[in-house]
């Protein structure tokens, strides 16, 4: 009855051994992408602060769209601990 038994390491064409793992390389790659962004809208509300030419509304969105980009980067590097936290605490991973 050998030959009829399923081996699942057969179905696992990821390259990754087990699900921390894979976990681990999704919050590398969100992370890149996530300061790539960043860095992005910080250029951006730049370009929009220094094209304002003294309207206090175009200099009230580029203040907010550089607040809410400095608040992503603070969310950017919180999110591996949060991350760490649930890998351990949920799926019991060190």
């Amino acid at each position: 009855m050998e030959d009829s038994e399923l081996h699942l390491e057969s179905l696992n064409l990821t390259g990754f051994d087990n699900l921390v793992e894979f976990v681990y390389y999704l919050m590398d790659l969100a992370t890149s992408i996530a300061v790539i962004l960043v860095v992005f809208m910080v250029v951006m509300a730049g370009f929009k602060y220094i094209t304002s030419s003294g309207d206090d509304a175009k200099i009230k969105s580029a203040t907010r769209s550089l607040a809410f980009s400095i608040l992503g980067f603070i969310l950017v590097f919180l999110s591996p601990s949060i991350v760490e936290f649930v890998v351990s605490n949920i799926l019991g991973a060190k």
